[in-house]
């Protein structure tokens, strides 16, 4: 049939199941056509235009020396993928019979049936193409120059060449469009639905890209990638019948080490920084209290490896055991704070060498610190010169002394003859631990209002620094469900830590290159109160015993209505749903305020009236210290409590109980459901009832029913959920005091308040205008980010609106807020002591108003702020605002899926998101079975392969009006490159002279060695903290003659830079003007220190700290709305104007030391506030609550007598009285 075709030599015939069919070459589609299709084909007008295309001159080889193309095996291979299949040059081509489609029946005897089970052309292209794109991604290509050589194939086109059309764009290799194309499909907050990449694709295709692969292939390819090299998704069969997915927890945490921007910054041993803390390896938790057994047990010093629970001799000649290795900053030879050295907690030991007994007695309350330089033999060397020193064998523990005085007690720590596990299984390679911060949350997978609840469980390395550990690109992916509870979810995630904590995880050092063995560990978990009791199996912030913590006691039995579940109808609500209200002290408000009495809504129902004791006691166990929950006790009593329910406790009793102990255990629940469903009607102690119950235990022990959170090694769920600022203090706290008092307002006080909160003077805050319509009139519909800002403001717009006792206790928690939030602490024991003053003084405050706040419970979880401080670092450290904002990607992979099967899709999305990350990220990757979770071992370092110089070249791309948004998108455009301190933007200005300057005329001299030169003036210079401070702005400076007072506070005045200098050719300022303050004294209304102008100074730029917020004293001088300003609509000016506070001195000014930014140095100038006597404290709220009650009942009496009577109701016909109302008569 070859004469029936218009350009025959474009078509290529098939051979074997595509015999008697064609394929075309100039369209390049991979597609065979019988010959009315092939006919078809060439009508199109895409067809006639490859055509035209490939038979224009352009193409046609010119007379002119041309240097000979190059083209790379590589292209060569990919460039196959998309050409047919073409016949073999010793095969007759066979033209196409000439069917006629009338005519045709199928022979079904002539077909070889052999050839129907062979595998598709389709399948068989994708098996190359994924084999080649592998090569692709490890090889890389030509089409982006690597650093220093260009590509042989890289051409500079004209500009008339820029159209996708031409030859440039559509020769461009396959592999490079998939592998494009699978990272856009992959954005993480960007994902393509279906619809969407069928619409991306007909627009590549409309553009004249060559070659444009289908859906299907591109779905398939990403699925066999990804079983090669991706993360598996584990499928789990829950003990409470559900189903979920799990992505492998060891796969993460591999590639993670073999990560080249990521592993550099993980740190796996604690570290000793004395005072300091700003990182989670030095808090106490890690430091101390880590199990040893998940901590980093070795160290390696030359070419000896030494490892804890091992004899260990010292330089000194001494023998010892190491407990635990931990990093001190280095005090020799250091260039750097950074640079640090090694130390060991270890025991002493006696040597025992006389008599049968030879061997050694540990030592355990002797404890000596040992730096890396005193060890001298590690455990094996020390087993080769024992004999030869004649000391006693290291295999030979005699026993462990835990105390002075006391016995010696076998030792059981390791088997003495071997040593640590650890070295025998690592066969000689580095053992590593990997702590992570563990998240679970709840959020909704749809984007309607309507609820559709996935719980998810996220987590992070604990061990990347702060800056870095909240990072969306950080967080990874664990599982989520719409149907499993997170502690059935959470058995699927502690049954892989289990086995990595046995195992070790093999994972390749990108840092080392070399395998190293990894041991995962929890260092905390996070999440909100209503999780954080869940995990804890707690009974929740409804129940008697409401802290998680502690056993701090709320309302008792007789003052509440218990409930089946275990939880208490009291007032210590604290949901969203619900708050503590009450309607005397407290005016009313919206949900979440504190105003409307939970008591009065359960009268009649078993609830009486708090008196004046009840209110001071509730008070004072609210601020009291309590004995702390611990691990061993609840999980004895969820063991006491389920053997209880076997033996034939009833639901009652065994309701009471959780309620007597504040422990509920939700995941046994089920099984205590289970078992009280089946006893049911049955006497215990028969045969039936322990038959009944022998069903569901079927001779299982008693953890195996109780929550896998008592699983995870090393972690105490009452101690290491630590305080969640975010939900607490600003959803809390800031949250309810800003509602009560909007509550409070009337119409006129609320738009004096809009007045100022526009009018506020937000520099130095770091956080845009304020809205004040918005935050008035939404305030039950406000963000975090709202009460972020509304913190550092309320003190300045909230005085004279609200009561006295209301507004000093706003100003005891704005107060409080910048300590809770500061990042760095140079003195651990200062800075808790400081914090613990604020936190009882916003307390006392509290109670001083009332104490009916103490209905909420976050106001006693803030207590235990301090000691998770220290246990686990800086409070911003274990916030969720980065896990929050995380739940957007969750919903975007719910969104664009079917929903038939959310946990196993959204876990595979993750985990392809997580792929390609790693992809970019240039990390190393090792092919192993499909979708098996044995991670590979090869200590090959050309085993290890990473995508090559095209692909990691993607996140660099350049492109002249294009930003690279792949980079953004997976978080691989680096950290901003700080801007230098001193450098400077110049205004619009000529240069000038130096007598011309505001410079000149305020401190004469001050340049006299520079006079003669010209001065460029400049709009803004950058600070040491890297902020960027403009002129007129307030900044805090440091003086360098007196390096430790107090900083200069001043007004930036001028910013001049002397021309043709080396400091112009920096771009660094010369010098700055300065209006210096002084602090006169304590505003006694913002009890914030009180400033006004004392002089002028001329400063060096690198004097420069930091700006500073500044608020005029508008209480002090009566400033009231007396300004107005133009309204600005649609980017339009318009005529009508709104009201600003005008002010009448502008020259006092308060310093407003509540501001959250730069808080290590305006706290400096913090003002103690008069601490109130915590009894007579809680004494006065209590009578002022009582009054305010009493107070409304006799306006309630009062407004009731002067109702009018209700007119007499209308006689009933006396037919329906016999009817409905039967009397005798």
């Amino acid at each position: 049939m070859a004469e029936e075709f218009a350009n025959s030599k474009f078509w290529a015939t098939g051979s074997g199941r595509n015999q008697y069919k064609w394929t075309c070459i100039a369209c390049k589609d991979n597609k065979w056509r019988d010959g009315r299709a092939a006919q078809r084909h060439e009508k199109t007008t895409r067809h006639i235009e490859n055509v035209e295309h490939l038979l224009s001159p352009r193409l046609c080889p010119s007379s002119s020396p041309t240097r000979p193309k190059v083209t790379s095996p590589l292209r060569e291979i990919l460039r196959g993928l998309t050409e047919p299949v073409s016949v073999p040059h010793n095969q007759q081509y066979t033209p196409p019979p000439d069917d006629n489609a009338d005519s045709f029946q199928l022979d079904w005897d002539a077909i070889d049936h052999d050839q129907l089970y062979l595998p598709s052309a389709h399948d068989e292209t994708l098996t190359m193409m994924t084999s080649n794109l592998a090569t692709w991604l490890a090889n890389g290509d030509d089409l982006i120059a690597s650093d220093g050589e260009e590509s042989d194939s890289h051409q500079e086109l004209p500009e008339d060449d820029f159209n996708p059309a031409t030859p440039a764009w559509s020769s461009m290799p396959t592999s490079a469009y998939m592998c494009i194309l699978d990272i856009l499909r992959h954005l993480p907050r960007s994902l393509f639905s279906d619809s969407q990449l069928h619409v991306f694709l007909w627009g590549l295709s409309v553009l004249g890209v060559d070659s444009v692969p289908s859906t299907r292939t591109l779905k398939d390819l990403d699925n066999s990638l990804q079983s090669q090299y991706g993360v598996p998704s584990i499928r789990y069969q829950g003990s409470l019948g559900h189903v979920y997915y799990v992505n492998h927890l060891p796969s993460l945490i591999a590639q993670e080490m073999a990560n080249p921007c990521i592993h550099i910054h993980i740190r796996h041993y604690p570290e000793d920084a004395g005072g300091r803390l700003d990182q989670p390896w030095q808090a106490s938790r890690w430091l101390h209290e880590i199990d040893a057994s998940i901590a980093t047990p070795m160290i390696r010093r030359g070419q000896q490896d030494f490892y804890v629970f091992e004899l260990t001799k010292l330089t000194d000649g001494t023998v010892v055991i190491p407990e635990r290795w931990y990093t001190k900053p280095s005090l020799r030879n250091s260039t750097s704070p950074f640079d640090l050295e090694y130390w060991a907690h270890a025991w002493r030991t006696q040597p025992i060498a006389s008599g049968d007994a030879t061997g050694y007695i540990i030592h355990r309350y002797d404890t000596v610190e040992v730096t890396a330089n005193q060890l001298l033999l590690s455990f094996p060397h020390l087993l080769q010169t024992y004999r030869e020193d004649r000391e006693p064998d290291p295999r030979n523990i005699i026993g462990l002394i835990e105390t002075r005085g006391h016995g010696v007690l076998p030792w059981t720590l390791t088997n003495p003859t071997i040593g640590n596990r650890w070295r025998a299984r690592a066969r000689g390679h580095c053992v590593l631990s990997y702590m992570i911060w563990l998240y679970c949350d709840d959020t909704s997978g749809n984007t309607s209002k309507k609820w559709n609840k996935h719980n998810s469980f996220l987590f992070t390395a604990a061990g990347l620094p702060r800056t870095m550990v909240h990072k969306e690109c950080n967080i990874h992916f664990l599982a989520t469900s719409n149907i499993a509870p997170p502690l059935e979810m959470l058995d699927g995630v502690v049954d892989q830590l289990e086995r990595a904590q046995m195992q070790g995880i093999w994972a390749w050092d990108v840092t080392a290159r070399e395998m190293v063995l990894i041991i995962p560990g929890v260092l905390a978990m996070l999440s909100d109160n209503p999780m954080q009791s869940e995990l804890a199996c707690h009974i929740g912030l409804q129940g008697k015993f409401f802290c998680r913590n502690c056993w701090v006691k709320g309302v008792d039995l007789h003052t509440a209505c218990e409930r089946a579940d275990g939880a208490v109808m009291d007032p210590n609500r604290d949901d969203a749903a619900s708050s503590a209200k009450s309607p005397s002290c407290l005016a009313k408000s919206d949900e979440g305020s504190a105003q409307e009495d939970i008591m009065h809504r359960l009268k009649g129902k078993g609830w009486h009236s708090e008196t004046m004791q009840d209110l001071v006691d509730r008070a004072r166990r609210f601020l009291g210290t309590n004995t702390p929950r611990t691990r061993i006790d609840t999980t004895e009593k969820l063991r006491s409590m389920f053997l209880e329910v076997t033996s034939g406790l009833g639901k009652v009793r065994y309701a009471k109980m959780k309620t007597e102990t504040g422990i509920k255990d939700t995941y046994m629940d089920v099984f205590v459901e289970r078992i009280f469903k089946l006893v049911k009607g049955l006497h215990a102690g028969t045969d039936k009832h322990t038959e009944a119950v022998n069903a569901v235990t079927q001779g299982r022990p008693v953890e195996q029913f109780m929550s896998p959170v008592w699983r995870i090694k090393g972690l105490d769920p009452h101690q290491d959920t630590p305080v969640e600022i975010l939900h607490v203090i600003l959803l809390g706290f800031v949250k309810y005091f800003w509602r009560d008092a909007m509550s409070r307002l009337n119409e006129v006080q609320k738009a004096e308040l809009q007045v100022r909160l526009a009018s506020f003077d937000v520099t130095g805050l770091g956080i845009p205008p304020l809205a004040g319509h918005t935050l008035v009139q939404y305030a039950g519909s406000l963000t975090g980010r709202d009460f972020r800002a509304i913190s550092q403001a309320a003190p300045f717009v909230l005085h004279d609106l609200v009561p006295r006792p209301c507004f000093e206790a706003f100003l005891a928690l704005s107060a409080l807020i910048p300590l809770v939030w500061k990042p760095c602490i140079e003195n651990i024991e200062e800075h808790l002591a400081t914090l613990q003053v604020a936190i009882d003084h916003f307390l006392n405050c509290t109670a001083r108003w009332t104490p009916r706040w103490f209905n909420k419970p976050k106001f006693h979880i803030l207590r235990h702020l301090p000691d998770h401080i220290r246990r686990f670092g800086p409070a911003i450290l274990f916030a969720t605002e980065g896990f929050e904002s995380y739940n957007a990607v969750i919903r975007d992979h719910s969104i664009h899926s079917n929903q038939q099967a959310p946990s196993r899709d959204i876990a595979r999305g993750m985990a392809r998101c997580h792929q390609i990350h790693h992809f970019l990220s240039g990390g190393k990757f090792h092919a192993r079975e499909p979708m098996s979770t044995d991670l590979p071992y090869s200590n090959n370092e050309n085993e290890w392969l990473a995508c090559g110089s095209a692909v990691q070249s993607l996140v660099n791309v350049n492109i002249p009006g294009h930003h690279n948004m792949i980079a953004d998108f997976f978080g691989l455009n680096g950290d901003a490159v700080p801007l230098e301190a001193g450098s400077c933007i110049h205004d619009k200005l000529r240069p000038q002279t130096l007598n011309k300057t505001n410079t000149a005329s305020r401190v004469p001299h001050a340049l006299h060695y520079a006079e003669r030169r010209l001065y460029q003036t400049c709009r803004s210079v950058v600070a040491l903290n890297g902020e960027v401070c403009c002129t007129g702005d307030f900044v805090l400076a440091q003086d360098s003659e007196a390096p430790r007072a107090l900083p200069i506070i001043g007004h930036l005045s001028e910013i001049l830079q002397i021309c043709h200098s080396p400091a112009q050719r920096r771009n660094q300022a010369s010098s700055l003007l300065l209006e210096t303050f002084r602090v006169i004294g304590s505003s006694s209304v913002y009890l914030m220190p009180q400033i006004q102008p004392s002089g002028w100074a001329v400063l060096p730029p690198m004097a420069l700290l930091c700006g500073v917020n500044v608020q005029n004293n508008c209480a002090g001088n009566g400033c009231t709305g007396t300004a107005a300003v133009l309204v600005y609509e649609e980017r339009e000016r318009t005529m009508k104007s709104q009201q600003r506070i005008g002010h009448r001195n502008l020259s006092d000014f308060i310093l407003n030391t509540v501001q959250m930014r730069d808080a290590s140095h305006v706290q400096q100038f913090r003002i103690q506030a008069h601490q109130l006597d915590h009894d007579w404290a809680i004494h006065t709220g209590a009578a002022a609550e009582l009054d305010a009650q009493k107070l409304k009942a006799q306006k309630s009496s009062k407004s009731n007598a002067a109702r009018k009577p209700t007119a007499n109701p209308m006689p009933v016909p006396s037919r329906f009285i016999n009817v409905f109302h039967r009397t005798d008569a």
